[in-house]
């Protein structure tokens, strides 16, 4: 075994006799290396003439492929430079792409696009081995090969090299031809050898430097071994052996080896039919196949580019139903369902990757935000796709819902299709149903190995197609029902060789939430298919196409520039188009078969269809109407702004009059504002059409915004309402605890009007609280009359705290006024002492008069003493003079006595007031004292008049608490 320029193993003819040329290998390359401004990764692969790398390209950040020559003789060479030119040329999508050309250390090497993905070799099996694909595959297949070499063959390029190994089918399934290796020019000078010479030069190009055979031999034409020119024809020859191999799962020449091979092709007899090999083959597939085996060049299919058309012509066309006369081809802002298929277009290239996604892994994942068309995507293009493949494709569609384990449980029930007695159905069923739910939930892997029995039995492929899986994160609370959900699809895909496989949508904003189940998300990992708004040129062909399959079109090419140009980077823009032209075509002139620019102006344009016509049905609608109008559309929307599908039973408990919802759900199903789907048992669900209506209607917004606080609370009520009837209104799903407190606590804040349902669910749990207070009464009966006592003896306790507080106020007041007397008997004392303090100054006046008196009687007695000094000296003197000194004394005397006696009584006098002033102090002091000991004995009074206040305060704070939680017990 050798590998091909890409890495790929590809079989050998071991039966030829190793090829004894010389071999010159150049020197390998060490990853690292930098070449201009590429840096070597690793090697991919090698073959007889080259080596191809992977290689980063360091300017423009991404990863190419470079091949280098091993062997550099000028032969070589220019045949390399040949393929370089070639390549660059014949540009083409189906073509691998050339970047650049140039020479390192001698070694010639050329920079290509690098791809990711499988030869045709590894679709078809080994030399040998392989085995029969599909018609419509090979179709599929051969069809983007014919249209690259018509591209080729347009610049007189011939591939010359063409075999399962030079054709690569991308991951993305996009098909690419390689290795325009040997290609040669028309024009030039073509090889005159003779007959053995050719044979010789056929048998060495069929080796390798090594001397194993690649396996151009098998595909070469007749006129490469000399039998005519060289031409373009020669490549549809080497193709019609491809899909002879494919169809047939074996060569067309048999026993395979280099002898037979070229004995084949010099030989006159017709080439083996594929009619003959594969009578089961499509016979226009078998007549192409045969025409391209031509060994007459002249007679073989003229050129690739009618291969290309009769290809074409044969592709399974996805079916779709028949349009009626009249009828839209555009779906507006209703999503896309398989039998749309004929009408579905603008995604060919993702349909094509995803198909190729489906077929290689067993669990993949469509993700892309809100309103891209992930729904329509699946349904109307890869579901018709994967069937019309020509394999047998059974595909099941499921939405998680609120319950998604009973959705499981509905698909195994349909697999199954056991019968049941007549009478006895509705409880058998219900009672296998829960049965069902709860194997699923302890083994999940059931789903799986009934899904392989239902294949294995009917010879398919299966494939479970979960819409909208971001329903299992916005719906359902029960994190365990959403593992052993997830945990069931991993169990359906796990191997990508077993029939089945598992396609989820979800909206990319919810891709995280899968972590909570890392197996899970690992599988989906591996399988992510992201899915972009649609370009241009898409949005181009869902508008442009479908009207111009029944025969109209469009005015002007300004008009549909207009609609493109409006939706330039909108999210959600393909229902919008759509919605926009839906409405064009209801107002299309009949008789041009035309839409009109007219007609397009009128509608607002993009923008303004949407709003314009929701505004305009729910205007046309009465009063009530309209109020009923925004509670379905509440409640058909969940708390994070997402469509809900909700039971159409459980919206006719909106009102009670059951024909008004009735009515009122008609008209917006034909405004095409709400869609309904009807299921076998004669029930069915309802949503709004389209998530872009949730973002892009101003009144829905403001309905939604008004009813925001109440939303949450809203939706886990319904989901709880509705297990609680499910279940024959159970009392154990009735809330209790703090659910039951909330429950209580939100009806009674304000309003609010609720479905039947719900409004029984609530009734009842409110019921049920009020009944477990009953219960719990019967056994508090002497705790109540306790309680009882309790209060009447706290109304008691409350009478004794007033009038004590009364007493405490009164010996206030008496203690205030005691204490505003004393306050006046002090000012009056102090007062007094006042005036006895003004009557001690007067005192002290006249004790200093009396000290004054007092001295003028020292300076009497002094004078007196002097007199009788004096007396004493005159006893000396004559009675005359006697007489005469005893009369001047006499009166001296006399005027001492006076002041003596005056003396005395101012003495006397001084003595008195300062009597008087003593006792005016005293009795001030004791005034004193007698006002400071009221003001004490007052404050005492206060201090505890204010502390029998606070206790019985206290005391009646606590028998107040204690009434206010009797009575909240007596409540519950």
């Amino acid at each position: 075994m050798v590998t091909d320029t890409h890495g790929r193993q590809v079989a050998t003819l071991t039966s030829v006799t190793p090829w004894d040329g010389e071999s010159r290998a150049g020197t390998d390359l060490a990853p690292g290396t930098r070449i201009k401004q590429y840096e070597l990764i690793r090697e991919l692969g090698r073959g007889g003439m080259g080596v191809v790398y992977v290689a980063r390209d360091l300017v423009l950040g991404r990863r190419v492929a470079i091949k280098f020559l091993r062997a550099v003789d000028q032969e070589v060479l220019d045949r390399f430079l040949v393929e370089a030119r070639a390549t660059a040329q014949a540009s083409h999508e189906n073509i691998v792409i050339i970047f650049e050309t140039d020479v390192y250390e001698s070694m010639p090497y050329m920079v290509l696009e690098y791809i990711e993905g499988k030869t045709l070799r590894e679709f078809m099996g080994p030399w040998g081995e392989g085995v029969a694909l599909p018609a419509s595959r090979v179709v599929e297949l051969m069809l983007p090969v014919a249209r690259a070499l018509a591209r080729a063959h347009e610049h007189n390029i011939v591939h010359r090299d063409l075999k399962p190994e030079n054709i690569m089918v991308t991951d993305a399934g996009q098909v690419k031809v390689l290795d325009f290796g040997i290609a040669k020019a028309l024009g030039q000078q073509e090889i005159d050898r003779s007959h053995s010479q050719v044979i010789n030069a056929a048998r060495s190009l069929t080796l390798t430097r090594e001397g194993n055979l690649v396996g151009t031999l098998p595909y070469m034409s007749p006129e490469q071994l000399g039998q005519d020119v060289v031409d373009h024809r020669s490549d549809l020859f080497s193709l019609g052996q491809i899909m002879f191999e494919m169809l047939a799962g074996r060569h067309a020449v048999e026993p395979l080896s280099a002898d037979t091979l070229v004995q084949n092709l010099i030989d006159d007899a017709p080439m083996r039919s594929l009619r003959v090999a594969v009578p089961t083959a499509p016979a226009p597939l078998a007549d192409v196949v045969d025409a391209c085996l031509v060994k007459t060049k002249a007679a073989r299919m003229p050129s690739a580019a009618e291969l290309a058309d009769r290809l074409e012509s044969l592709l399974p066309h996805r079916r779709g139903r028949a349009l009626a006369e009249g009828e839209s081809p555009y779906p507006g802002l209703t999503a896309f369902q398989e039998t749309d298929a004929n009408r579905f277009f603008g995604r060919s290239r993702d349909v094509a990757r995803m198909v190729s996604r489906v077929r290689e892994l067993p669990l993949t994942c469509v993700v892309g935000p809100s309103g891209v068309g992930k729904s329509s995507f699946i349904r109307a293009g890869v579901t018709p796709a994967l069937k019309a493949s020509g394999e047998a494709w059974d595909v099941i569609t499921i939405r998680p819902g609120r319950y998604p384990l009973s959705t499981l449980a509905n698909v195994i029930e349909r697999l199954t299709l056991t019968p049941t007695p007549v009478q006895s159905a509705s409880y058998t069923e219900d009672r296998e149903h829960g049965q069902l739910i709860g194997q699923l939930r302890a083994a999940p892997g059931l789903l799986g190995a009934k899904l392989r029995e239902r294949a294995a039995a009917s010879r398919s492929h299966i494939v479970v197609f979960v819409d909208q899986l971001e329903e299992l994160y916005t719906l359902v609370t029960d994190a365990d029902e959403r593992r052993a959900f997830t945990a069931a699809l991993s169990a359906v895909a796990d191997d990508p060789a077993a029939p089945l496989r598992v396609i989820v949508s979800m909206r990319s904003d919810f891709l995280d939430r899968a972590g909570e189940d890392q197996h899970f998300l690992d599988g989906l990992s591996r399988g992510l298919v992201f899915l972009s708004p649609p370009d241009r040129d898409g949005l181009r062909e869902a508008l442009e196409l479908p009207v111009e399959m029944v025969g109209y079109r469009f005015e002007t090419s300004a008009m549909v520039g207009d609609m493109l140009d409006s939706l330039a980077s909108t999210p959600g823009a393909l229902p919008l188009l759509q919605f926009a032209a839906a409405k064009l075509w209801d107002a299309r002139d009949r008789h041009q078969r035309l839409l009109t620019a007219a007609s397009y102006t009128a509608i607002g344009g993009i923008s303004g269809a949407l709003a314009t016509h929701a505004d305009e049905v729910v205007r046309n609608m009465s009063t009530a109407a309209q109020k009923l109008t925004q509670r379905i559309f509440r409640q058909l929307v969940t708390p994070e702004r997402t469509r809900a599908i909700v039971e159409i039973a459980d919206l006719f408990g909106l009102s009670p009059d059951r024909e008004e919802i009735q009515r009122v759900l008609d008209q917006l199903v034909a405004a095409r504002l709400l869609v309904v789907q009807t299921r076998t048992d004669a029930a069915g669900s309802v949503e709004i059409v389209h998530e872009s209506l949730i973002d892009r209607w101003p009144t829905l917004r403001r309905w939604l915004d008004e009813a925001q606080e109440d939303a949450g609370f809203l939706a886990q009520l319904a989901a709880a309402s509705k297990q609680w009837e499910a279940k024959g209104r159970a009392t154990g799903l009735l809330w209790r605890g703090e659910a039951h407190d909330e429950a209580r606590r939100w009806v009674t804040a304000k309003p609010r009007e609720l479905t039947a349902r719900d409004q029984a669910f609530i009734d009842e749990v409110i019921a049920l609280g009020r009944r477990g207070t009953r219960a719990r009464r019967i056994g508090v009966v002497a705790a109540f009359i306790v309680l009882g006592a309790i209060a009447a003896g706290a109304s008691i306790g409350f009478l004794q705290v007033r009038a004590a507080r009364d007493e405490a106020r009164l010996a206030n007041d008496q203690a205030e006024e005691n204490a505003t007397k004393a306050e006046e008997n002090a000012r009056q004392a102090v007062e007094n002492a006042k005036k006895a303090e003004d009557q001690l100054a007067k005192t002290n006046s006249a004790i200093d008069a009396k000290k004054v008196a007092e001295q003028s009687a020292d300076d009497a007695i002094s004078k007196k003493n002097a007199a009788e000094k004096q007396l004493e000296e005159l006893m000396q003197l004559t009675k005359e003079q006697l007489a005469e000194k005893y009369k001047v004394l006499q009166q001296k005397s006399e005027t001492t006595e006076a002041a003596r006696t005056q003396a005395d009584a101012l003495r006397a006098q001084a003595e008195a007031a300062r009597a008087q002033a003593d006792a005016a102090r005293a009795q001030a002091d004791a005034e004193k004292k007698k006002a400071m000991a009221l003001k004490v004995e007052a404050d005492s009074q206060r201090d505890r008049a204010e502390k029998a206040l606070a206790a019985e305060t206290a005391r009646r704070e606590e028998l107040a608490r204690q009434l206010k939680t009797l009575s909240t017990k007596l409540k519950d």
